[in-house]
């Protein structure tokens, strides 16, 4: 079985900070392995020891990188985790190309100009404020949702259309392995929009990072699932991308808000 380990700067980014030694490539392409680590007393996996894996799509974060490892004295398990005595990092190796693809789209997160209210869609509903957007998204789905229960307006105001296009593109991928690498995808690209958004206007942050994390997950997919899907999360991301705060949509109709005080264009 071959186990690997994830860093971050050389460094574990699951839960302590220990720094690594790492193995190191020559000019002809051969690695020469780092040093032993190893830990004393009893292995208790989450606890106490040395842990690796024998998948790497659970585990990547931004900025990561992945290594083949040698063990020694294995401890307990848990799914594609374990907890061993001693290791050492043997080489680098390449991380899948769907990662890539997700590390670039949340580096351009950084650069979105957060509520500079630029160019609109003619098919936005757009309001002044968060609440303005949120009481029009309500009455629309009150309305799409007439005669039948309060579920089903609720259902409405909270983005069906959402749900429906992350269902797809898990279905796209489907297995065992779209659930890791979707998982690592979206939970990256939640603390990459949080972050760039926080303090923008209040709310924005949170609804930025579900735009994001459903567009990282098409990203995982490479986008192989039904057109319509795929024109709903780009459509979604473009409102951030244009400068503008996409609070949900109603029966396909995305409703949009500025920041309080921005000039209309």
């Amino acid at each position: 079985m071959t186990y690997y380990k994830v860093l971050v700067d050389g460094k574990s980014c699951h839960g302590g900070d220990m720094e690594w030694s790492l193995p190191a490539r020559d000019e002809s392409g051969n690695w020469t392995p780092g040093k032993w680590h190893t830990v004393k007393g009893d292995l208790e996996i989450c606890d106490r020891g040395l842990h690796v894996t024998t998948d790497i799509t659970k585990w990547l974060k931004p900025g990561c990188s992945a290594y083949r490892c040698a063990v020694k004295g294995i401890g307990s398990r848990r799914a594609d985790k374990c907890v061993v005595r001693s290791v050492r990092l043997i080489e680098k190796i390449e991380l899948p190309a769907w990662w890539l693809q997700v590390e670039q789209f949340l580096h351009s997160i950084t650069k979105i100009k957060w509520f500079s209210n630029g160019r609109q869609n003619k098919g936005w509903k757009v309001f002044d404020t968060r609440d303005a957007a949120g009481d029009a998204a309500w009455g629309a789905a009150r309305g799409a949702a007439w005669g039948a229960d309060w579920a089903a307006a609720w259902d409405a105001a909270g983005d069906a259309a959402w749900d429906a296009a992350r269902d797809a593109a898990g279905d796209a991928a489907g297995g065992a392995d779209w659930g890791a690498a979707g998982d690592a995808a979206w939970d990256a690209a939640v603390d990459a929009a949080r972050g760039a958004a926080r303090g923008a206007d209040w709310g924005a942050d949170w609804d930025a990072a579900g735009d994001a994390a459903l567009y990282a997950e098409a990203v995982v997919s490479e986008w192989k699932f039904d057109k319509k899907h795929v024109a709903h999360i780009k459509a979604r991301w473009t409102v951030w991308r244009r400068g503008y705060g996409l609070l949900c949509d109603v029966d396909g109709v995305l409703y949009v808000y500025r920041k309080p005080g921005r000039r209309k264009r």
